[in-house]
């Protein structure tokens, strides 16, 4: 999935991900991966890279982790699809990324090379963000394993509140790229056989491993309404504790489960009744499932609560869990709908929820009027730490009405019809010749699809929520009719009267004021990807 808007519509239809272990992971490790359960909910192009972009060498890109890699690339998005150019708030944004597996040391033979510590070592996964869009807040990696990016989330809005930043990142990435962390956790039986994720189903019986990366650029919300910024929906408190002495090490304890969630509501003053969806850590093993559905029904029952697990879709994706399950909360407060839960038929025999007002839907369903207007989300790390969140919609005055009504323009309001405010062009640039013709080509397909309503916030995003790079053309559009050839044009490579190449120290128009800061949501950066491994473990020649 390339972005939010694909993720929601496999969520809410409940759409299964988990497939068979990509060839190319197997063939490198080849019969090291027999005997064990590899179906997965796996990325592809796991080893797909924009090298040039982020101006890194082939032979380091070669060397360092692809989680790595992969959190470059989505945290840009993230700024893009928040409209917000990096360079803008660097000098006070902080980085605070989860990440645990450490899989691609397993593909080095030999001496390492000078970029092997950097490229592969956890820290650097936060400080190569940092470094690489030069933003000077805090910047560190956590591993808490499952639960390490809802912890990120939870320090990064401590972050903010200690005014150590003004803009953070919060992250989590995670990728399954050899066999000995599946072995070891096959192991302990922790894996469902089949490889199916039932979570809370009678017939669950262990995870399914997952992959994923996710991040989100976070302000104070005062600040976030004064900079126009869209936002999608608030952090009103969060918290992290430990399990203690549980019954084993990697044992959940429900007594620190509920006093979790029970601190977090008491220092926001809400009750349970104000939650009214709550999206579970939810792994699909027997006991983990029976021990959250009890803490949540001591913690959270007494009004109307939906409770669902992304990890029916996803599988498990561990160290990137957290902030999946916080996308998926948030984007159901958004649309106010709950999405079904895939694979649930009969309750886990374990838990008795008749009469305490806890719903596992089967189905999509409206957010309900007599359900709480709030959403929350728990994560709880194998390592004992866990991590609770609480959730509201995004303020009136920060709604976003542009976004909204790009997307939702009627039809037949035409390409050709001009806008409300007088809109005179917009630039579209990228870091290289072919980005720029196949973002021109998907500002076309978008602007296709979306009439005129939205054009004066596309125009603004396009040129001023955007970095500007080294290749710039300004195409001189008054509505989307006139814009759509331009960009086919520029898509083309070939001239059009109302595209002009611009040189990177010539300056943009500035906005119409009555469009200025009026933010829609765009395709993001198109990536001219390379695929970059080390020799595998086991290769010759």
């Amino acid at each position: 999935m390339a972005d939010v808007d694909a993720y929601w519509e496999a969520v809410r239809n409940g759409t299964d991900l988990v497939t068979e272990l990509p060839q190319e992971r197997r063939a490198v490790f080849g019969a090291e991966w027999d005997g064990m359960v590899t179906r997965g909910g796996y990325l592809s192009g796991a080893f797909d890279f924009d090298a040039g972009f982020f101006q890194v060498s082939p032979r380091e890109a070669r060397v360092v982790d692809p989680q790595q890699r992969l959190l470059l690339e989505v945290v840009w998005e993230a700024f893009e699809d928040a409209a917000i150019v990096p360079a803008d708030v660097a000098p006070a944004a902080g980085v605070f990324v989860g990440v645990s597996g450490q899989d691609y040391r397993r593909w080095f033979t030999g001496e390492p090379s000078a970029h092997w510590t950097a490229g592969n070592g956890h820290s650097f996964a936060a400080g190569r963000i940092s470094h690489t869009l030069d933003l000077q807040g805090p910047a560190f990696a956590i591993d808490t394993a499952c639960s390490s990016s809802l912890v990120a989330l939870h320090t990064a809005c401590r972050s903010l509140a200690a005014g150590d930043c003004d803009t953070a990142v919060a992250a989590g990435v995670n990728l399954v790229l050899a066999p000995w962390t599946t072995l070891a956790l096959d192991k302990t039986g922790a894996l469902s056989p089949e490889g199916a994720s039932r979570p809370f189903d009678a017939g669950a019986n262990g995870f399914v491993r997952g992959e994923g990366c996710a991040a989100l650029v976070l302000k104070r919300l005062a600040d976030a309404v004064r900079d126009g910024d869209r936002v999608i929906a608030v952090v009103d408190g969060s918290a992290i504790n430990h399990d203690g002495r549980s019954s084993t090490f990697a044992a959940p304890n429900p007594r620190a489960q509920t006093r979790l969630i029970s601190s977090v509501l008491t220092s926001l003053a809400l009750s349970a009744t104000d939650i009214g969806y709550h999206e579970a850590h939810g792994t699909g093993t027997q006991l983990g499932d029976r021990i959250e559905l009890e803490a949540i029904k001591t913690a959270l029952a007494g009004g109307r609560l939906y409770v669902g697990s992304v990890k029916a879709c996803l599988g498990h994706t561990e160290a990137a869990a957290g902030l999946l399950g916080v996308i998926k909360a948030a984007l159901c407060l958004r649309h106010r709908r709950i999405p079904r839960q895939p694979h649930f038929d009969r309750l886990n025999p374990g838990v008795d929820l008749a009469g305490t007002g806890i719903t596992i839907t089967g189905q999509e369903e409206p957010w309900p009027p007599d359900a709480g207007d709030r959403a929350s989300v728990s994560s709880y790390g194998m390592s004992g730490t866990n991590a609770y969140v609480v959730l509201s919609p995004a303020p009136d005055a920060a709604l976003d009405v542009a976004s909204d009504a790009a997307r939702d323009a009627a039809p037949d309001a035409g390409a050709d019809a001009r806008p409300g405010p007088a809109v005179s062009g917009f630039a579209v640039s990228a870091r290289a010749p072919g980005a720029l013709r196949a973002l021109a080509g998907r500002y076309a397909a978008h602007l296709a699809g979306t009439g005129s309503a939205g054009y004066p916030a596309f125009a603004y995003t396009a040129s001023h929520g955007r970095t500007r790079h080294e290749h710039t053309v300004w195409v001189d559009a008054d509505r989307p009719g006139a814009a759509i050839p331009a960009l086919h044009a520029v898509a083309a490579g070939e001239p059009h009267p109302a595209v002009t190449v611009l040189d990177p120290a010539q300056p943009l128009p500035r906005p119409p004021a009555a469009v200025r800061r009026a933010v829609a949501t765009l395709p993001t950066y198109p990536w001219q990807h390379g695929s970059y491994a080390v020799r595998p473990i086991g290769a010759t020649g």
